[in-house]
């Protein structure tokens, strides 16, 4: 059995607000399935957004540069 996810139990797991996980969704960032006015997100695609995030996470510090004073 699939397991599936509203916007709300999303924008609690990532600790964000609805609209960012629906800008997530509108920007591609986030898949979903939209039934109504309603969107649903699938554990394969919630663990795929979370797994792209920490990727991106790791070459915005790797391209960082430092600054010295």
């Amino acid at each position: 059995m699939k397991e599936f996810f509203s916007v709300l139990e999303v924008s609690k797991l990532l600790n964000v607000s609805r609209s960012s996980v629906l800008n997530y969704i509108k920007s591609g960032k986030l898949k979903a399935v939209q039934v109504g006015k309603i969107h649903i997100i699938t554990k394969e695609n919630f663990g795929e957004f979370l797994q792209e995030q920490s990727t991106r996470k790791k070459h915005t510090k790797e391209n960082q540069t430092t600054l010295e004073f």
